[in-house]
């Protein structure tokens, strides 16, 4: 007969001595100066790798995708007002392209889309945070305090969506998830790798290559204060669907 093991927690007690474990040599600090990932990384599910993150991204797409777009103006930096006013831009725009995942995350992209087409007008990229990438979508006050979702109520509960079947790899598109199993209109563009960020934000999407290298541009270029661009705005002007049933084949690498 097959016993069944039942699941069991066991609870340690931790104990205290000069220095950290990090310090004595084996404790995860020293892994993590070895590249092997930070703290909540490390151990038997640590496994990680970019190029196979990047080929299963690819994969889910290609179970189902749509290309959107949406064109961001780089405006020189002139106004505190809370939206900014689409009339009188005179910055360089530029257009950038995601394949997201509809088959896989169809109420996220739902959501996306109608943003896209009314709601992120006049919104900025609000924040860069270094290594990772740029913060958008704040609907609300544009300063990243808070989102609303494309609908009547503030957040989307995105019950049948997989919370992390795409993975925090570079030119990934990500929902922010302010509560669990919820999103608004909160978005992360990555133009880096972000495994810490797997699990916790929806990645449902995938910038172009040209679309990633110049998202990439920006982060190496772009002057900020505190994680707030100083001396341009990148401001959304407007988005929707470029093709609504899109072959992927040329997600960034």
């Amino acid at each position: 007969m097959t016993s069944l093991k039942t699941p069991f927690i066991v609870l340690q007690r931790r104990g205290f001595s000069t220095g950290t474990r990090g310090a004595r040599g084996h404790g995860w600090l020293t892994n993590f100066r070895e590249g092997k990932g930070g703290r909540h990384l490390q151990g038997e599910y640590f496994d990680r790798s970019q190029s196979d993150a990047l080929a299963w991204n690819r994969a889910v797409l290609e179970l189902g995708s749509k290309r959107v777009h949406m064109k961001v103006v780089a405006e020189p930096k002139s106004s505190t007002e809370q939206t900014a006013s689409l009339d009188n831009l005179t910055g360089a725009a530029f257009d950038l392209e995601i394949d997201v995942a509809s088959a896989v995350f169809p109420e996220t992209v739902e959501n996306f889309v109608q943003l896209l087409q009314e709601k992120y007008r006049g919104t900025r990229l609000y924040r860069v945070e270094r290594n990772v990438g740029f913060y958008g979508g704040d609907v609300v006050t544009n300063t990243g305090k808070a989102g609303h979702s494309a609908g009547d109520f503030p957040r989307l509960a995105t019950t049948r969506d997989l919370s992390s079947a795409l993975w925090h790899v570079p030119g990934t598109i990500s929902m922010v998830v302010p509560t669990v199993g919820e999103i608004d209109s909160r978005f992360l563009l990555c133009s880096h790798y972000a495994p810490h960020l797997d699990g916790i934000h929806r990645a449902f999407g995938m910038l172009t290559d040209d679309s990633l290298s110049l998202v990439k541009e920006w982060h190496d270029t772009l002057w900020t204060t505190y994680g707030v661009p100083a001396g341009f705005d990148l401001i959304l002007t407007k988005g929707g669907v470029v093709d609504e049933s899109h072959s992927s084949s040329s997600q960034a690498a």
